[in-house]
């Protein structure tokens, strides 16, 4: 039987768990291969657990995995980290497994030039160039000059979306 020509766009559930060779490489990374950057400056990071709900959410969004959206796995807490535009931190209160990190917090990215490691790996790397980013402020990079395109609002409505109970059909007698 022929393989079919057509590619097969990814899906964020699909990276739920990396390859063999990709976990690998980020259980193997070094100390060097992620770094604390300061969140704030106009930008949140939105954390959801688990990191499958998470996907789910990001997959009822319809939002293509390779469009940078600035979007990271911690897989030793099974945490999606979404960095979207501050101002949304109200939002997030009272919705369980959910916490945002603004101003203040700091947040575990990839290092530039990394794929980072087990516990901070880009699922979807930012629109624009990780190291281009932080060159200038090298002694405290921060969010405020990564690319926040997922609209929390909208985030907000998948995860609801994700979190509502399926209710089974009543059987017809």
């Amino acid at each position: 039987m022929a393989k079919s020509q057509t590619p097969v766009t990814p899906t964020w559930a699909a990276l739920h768990v990396p390859d063999d060779h990709t976990l690998a490489r980020l259980r193997g990374a070094g100390t060097g291969s992620t770094r604390f950057v300061a969140c704030g400056d106009g930008r949140d990071a939105v954390v959801i657990s688990p990191l499958q709900r998470g996907l789910a959410a990001l997959d009822a969004l319809g939002l293509p995995v390779e469009d940078g959206h600035s979007v990271l796995a911690d897989h030793s807490r099974q945490e999606l980290i979404v960095v979207v535009e501050d101002g949304w931190a109200h939002l997030w209160e009272g919705v369980p497994g959910v916490r945002v990190l603004s101003l203040g917090s700091w947040l575990l990215t990839p290092a530039p030039g990394t794929e980072g490691s087990f516990a901070a790996h880009w699922l979807s790397c930012p629109a624009r160039d990780v190291p281009a980013l932080w060159r200038d402020q090298e002694r405290d990079p921060n969010l405020g000059l990564m690319s926040a395109r997922v609209q929390p609002r909208a985030l907000y409505d998948a995860l609801a979306s994700v979190d509502r109970p399926v209710i089974a059909p009543a059987a017809v007698s």
